[in-house]
């Protein structure tokens, strides 16, 4: 795995070379753009359409529009001219209880690898952190922006989650919720609490598959082999529920009987008799 940043972490005085690495990675399937008649790639270009040309990248700016049309161009010497982009460090501003942070706020995670001479103070923090059960309030820049962090711990590795802003966030009030108005009744609630404590798991990510890429795969291998696809047959539609208290009962009902145990069939009652 490489490295995509390297700096400290900062702490009153306290520093901590560390390197950082990207935690997560997307498992997309991507899809190339063809042209229908001959399978042939689409290309897309820098097309000046002012010029009617196209342009090589060493003559593309980046530009800010102010105003409908009227642009103002930043070049990468003054970008990298911020204080903010100059200091290559995550500054710890405070700590903060863990899960205070709502998971809305939640960007992107990378774990952090202690620099050469830094194992000691690394596993320090590390340590601090697990028996506080606390997590660092920091920022840092990344990829010429600055984030906002926190620092906790994943297995033995520190772990930075960046943090989307206050502003950055869609507000819930635009949408079109249940009023004041619309309140369930007792009974509906006492069934709806039954049902989510039947329900009640322990989260196991290991159990979980992405079962859409693999069939996604699995068609996709198909075609390369030239086999027969077969397609599934359109899933039955579930009973008609008249009301919320109706589908909250069956829904019972249901789990009920899947954890009721299975009868012997007359087989396995003969095969008990003759025992």
């Amino acid at each position: 795995m490489k490295a995509i940043w390297k700096g400290s972490i900062t702490f009153a005085l306290v520093s901590i070379g560390v390197k950082l690495y990207p935690a997560t990675r997307r498992k997309d399937i991507s899809f190339r753009l063809l042209h229908k008649a001959d399978n042939t790639p689409i290309e897309y270009k820098r097309h000046c359409p002012l010029d009617n040309m196209d342009l090589p990248l060493e003559e593309i700016v980046r530009g800010y529009e102010y105003q409908k049309r009227k642009f103002v161009v930043l070049t990468e010497e003054e970008s990298q001219g911020l204080p903010q982009f100059a200091a290559k460090a995550i500054n710890i501003e405070g700590f903060i209880d863990a899960g205070q942070v709502p998971p809305i706020y939640f960007d992107k995670a990378y774990y952090l690898e202690p620099e050469a001479g830094s194992e000691r103070p690394y596993a320090l923090l590390a340590m601090a952190i697990r028996e506080t059960g606390k997590t660092a309030l920091a920022r840092v820049t990344l990829k010429e922006r600055e984030h906002l962090a926190v620092l906790g711990i994943h297995g033995d590795a520190l772990l930075l989650n960046t943090l989307l802003y206050q502003d950055e966030l869609a507000a819930s009030s635009e949408l079109a919720l249940p009023g004041p108005a619309v309140k369930p009744s007792r009974d509906e609630l006492s069934l709806a609490k039954e049902l989510i404590n039947r329900f009640s798991r322990k989260f196991e990510p290991a159990g979980y598959r992405d079962t859409y890429r693999e069939a996604l795969m699995g068609l996709i291998n198909a075609k390369i082999e030239g086999r027969e696809i077969r397609m599934a047959p359109p899933r039955p539609a579930g009973p008609k529920v008249v009301s919320l208290m109706e589908a909250l009962k069956r829904s019972l009902e249901k789990k009920e009987e899947a954890r009721a145990p299975k009868k012997a069939g007359p087989k396995r009652q003969k095969a008990r008799a003759a025992r």
